[in-house]
């Protein structure tokens, strides 16, 4: 019985040497750094979602023109309720400020960004993420 199992190897052996020898295991060329990236990417985004690192999120429509002076209100308003503002563009084009605004001057700050009036009270230590997404509303088809 022990040498059958003797016998196989030198069998096993040669076809491994014949199928090295007929070009079976050619290497192939390593994929380039830019196609790696490009595969990594492509995964990412179908994989994964964008983490959201707000609380909330505010999204405010504006006509193209208008895009930068309603980013500058959307800041001065974090400002104003005690907090700050910063600006960005996410993955899609838009403008992203994201504020840190003292918790028990976030619901004055939304409706500032709304053009409400309402009082704000003295900063409290702990704040509260909120982004505004600055859009551009979608063009309408036209009849």
């Amino acid at each position: 019985m022990r040498f059958a199992q003797f016998r196989i190897l030198p069998v096993a052996l040669a076809g491994c040497a014949a199928a090295c020898l007929c070009g079976c295991n050619k290497p192939k060329p390593a994929p380039s750094i830019d196609e790696l990236s490009a595969a990594l990417q492509q995964s990412a985004d179908k994989a994964l979602a964008a983490p959201s690192l707000a609380n909330e999120q505010v999204i405010l429509a504006a006509q193209p023109g208008k895009i930068d002076a309603q980013a500058a209100e959307v800041i001065e308003s974090a400002t104003a309720a005690g907090g700050v503002g910063l600006r960005s563009l996410n993955a899609q084009g838009q403008v992203s400020i994201l504020a840190t605004i003292p918790e028990n001057n976030a619901e004055a700050f939304k409706a500032a960004l709304q053009h409400q009036k309402t009082p704000m009270n003295t900063p409290s230590p702990t704040t509260t993420l909120i982004e505004v997404l600055i859009a551009t509303p979608a063009a309408s088809p036209t009849p």
